[in-house]
């Protein structure tokens, strides 16, 4: 037991090969960085569409909601990648496939709109509804009321919650290698086959992650409580 600990403690070997690990790694920051970009245009029109005074467009975008919200990524991940494909296919009448890395950006993209959608659609109901009337009092259109008077009021109460979820949204794109993802957990695995030592490989994938994580949210926390002194959340 004391030798196992010994050897999950030595990190040699995952510095030996850390060119290998941080060329995975910068897959899974551009996977997050994608699939953050996809699910934040997504959650605006999601959530925005929850406000709707359209019965079925709120409707609608209630079902997207809690769908992607309850829908495991790792189910949306193989489905995107195996399945998707074989019904556009069928659909189109034409060879459809995706890349791993694309059916990565889409599953984990699609999944964490659902989040922030939500969060988007509390954000807008959180400004003042007297504000818009105001604003309309005085001739303001409503796409100015919206951009100038909604939007940036509404951007300010979300960011701490949403800025959550990209954090949960990063933690997802540790499964990716699933589908063959060449990130630094795919990396870890083949190097351990050459190397079967599992150990010092995958406990430093997990400092890594818990070092990056562990600061952003502490991060976060900070920039929360100064925006909670101005009255911004």
């Amino acid at each position: 037991m004391l030798d196992q600990l010994n050897q999950s403690l030595d990190l040699t070997l995952f510095w030996e090969y850390r060119r290998a690990l941080l060329s995975g790694f910068a897959n899974n920051i551009l996977i997050f960085a994608v699939a953050g970009i996809l699910a934040t245009v997504l959650a605006f029109i999601i959530g925005s569409a929850r406000l709707s005074r359209i019965r079925i467009l709120r409707f609608g975008a209630l079902g997207y909601t809690e769908f992607f919200r309850n829908t495991p990524e790792y189910i949306l991940l193989v489905w995107v990648y195996y399945i998707l494909p074989v019904l556009l296919t069928k659909l189109l009448q034409t060879r459809f496939d995706f890349s791993p890395f694309i059916a990565a950006v889409l599953a984990l993209g699609v999944a964490y709109s659902g989040f922030l959608a939500e969060t988007v659609r509390a954000g807008l109901r959180s400004v003042p509804s007297g504000q818009v009337e105001a604003a309309l009092s005085l001739g303001m259109s409503r796409r100015d009321i919206t951009w100038r008077i909604v939007v940036p009021q509404a951007v300010r109460r979300m960011l701490p919650e949403a800025l959550n979820q990209y954090i949960s949204l990063f933690k997802a794109t540790s499964i990716v290698s699933l589908i063959a993802v060449e990130d630094i957990m795919y990396r870890v695995s083949m190097i351990n086959i050459e190397e079967m030592r599992p150990l010092p490989l995958y406990t430093g994938a997990a400092l890594v992650y818990c070092l990056i994580i562990i600061t952003a949210s502490q991060l976060v926390q900070r920039l929360t409580n100064g925006w909670r002194r101005r009255g911004w959340a």
